[in-house]
């Protein structure tokens, strides 16, 4: 499971030490995804044949450490994104457009794209709200990156307005994961589950709608999706 974040990672890596070799960081992008693609779909197969898994990182125990959890929703995630992933990689190297523009870091590109990817997966297979807001944080360095490839006027103006509007869902994300570990001391989505009816029903509508504008702002649900054309 850990995989599934680290492959990516170790490819954008590599990716940055041969960042003169083109077509080396292709191979390497290529074939981490469809390495997470592949651990994906045995994940799968092993959480629909045998039930749900979750791992604590390091020594620390459940619910403690950090815990990764993985169910069939998880896992499907995990198989489709990937798919995603690796057809947008594969078209972006045929289409070759950036490959016209000398203004453009292509080489930045990759490993920015793998640290995206990692970010995506790590949120997928997070097993508490903070390993969650993680995931998020990592995949939206990455994206800031993307967005601002070739440091044009355009793309630098969008790309201060998605970094100020993702900092503020970020800021309110954060504040309410402070707010569930006051509420409920701990920050384990299992142990959330079970311990929130245990709450005030003012307190528990006060959580959800922290969370639920913090991800609005994200997901660019309207009419928090005024960010949302300029930056694609």
């Amino acid at each position: 499971m850990p995989l599934l974040v680290g492959i990516p990672l170790i490819g954008a890596a590599i990716n940055l030490i041969f960042g003169r070799r083109k077509k080396t960081q292709i191979v390497v992008s290529v074939a981490s995804l469809t390495a997470v693609l592949v651990l994906g779909a045995i994940l799968l197969v092993a959480v629909d044949t045998s039930g749900p898994i979750a791992v604590a990182i390091a020594a620390w125990q459940i619910p403690l450490g950090i815990v990764l959890y993985v169910d069939v929703l998880a896992a499907l995630l995990v198989v489709v994104t990937s798919i995603v992933l690796l057809a947008v990689l594969l078209f972006s190297i045929g289409q070759g457009a950036a490959d016209n523009d000398e203004d453009t870091p292509v080489s930045i590109f990759y490993p920015a794209y793998l640290i995206l990817g990692a970010g995506i997966f790590n949120a997928f297979i997070a097993g508490d709200l903070f390993n969650l807001y993680v995931g998020f944080e990592i995949l939206l360095v990455a994206s800031y990156v993307l967005i601002t490839l070739g440091g044009t006027e355009s793309r630098i103006r969008t790309g201060v307005v998605y970094i100020v509007v993702s900092l503020v869902s970020s800021i309110l994300f954060l504040a309410a994961i402070a707010m569930v570990y006051g509420a409920l001391g701990t920050v384990n989505m299992v142990q959330i589950s079970e311990r929130m009816a245990q709450l005030p029903q003012d307190t528990q509508t006060i959580l959800h709608l922290m969370l639920l504008l913090a991800f609005a702002i994200k997901a660019a649900v309207f009419p928090l999706s005024f960010w949302l054309p300029d930056s694609y």
